[in-house]
């Protein structure tokens, strides 16, 4: 029982540090402190999604889903909980994509609202 509660919280974090990934660069356009954790972020949002990697987080989910008694999910947890729901199947590389071009729009955004990028 306690090892699916903690599964649970483990899908939170994860779609959690997800919303972060997308939305997170936002934040640097009011706080430019922010630019820097969610360079890091996108950065290895970007690592595993591209190379096919499995999230450490993915991992601790489907651990504690067999300790709790559950049949684990097979293949990633994006495909797993948000293809065909947020995107079409067969187009997860094309929403990581998305998602880093806004990321990489808004430090555009927060460095020349900085003066750190001078654009002719």
């Amino acid at each position: 029982m306690l090892a699916s509660v903690a599964a649970g919280l483990v899908v939170a974090v994860h779609m959690g540090y997800l919303a972060y990934m997308v939305f997170g660069g936002l934040l640097a356009l009011r706080w430019f402190a922010w630019i820097w954790p969610h360079m890091v972020a996108t950065v290895w949002a970007a690592y595993v999604t591209l190379t096919g990697s499995t999230c450490p987080l993915t991992t601790l989910e489907k651990w504690l889903l067999e300790r709790g008694g559950a049949v684990p999910y097979e293949g990633s947890f994006i495909g797993h909980y948000l293809r065909g729901t947020l995107y079409p199947a067969g187009y997860e590389t094309v929403a990581c994509l998305c998602a880093i071009g806004l990321a990489l729009a808004t430090y555009v955004v927060a460095l020349r609202r900085r003066g750190r990028l001078a654009v002719p």
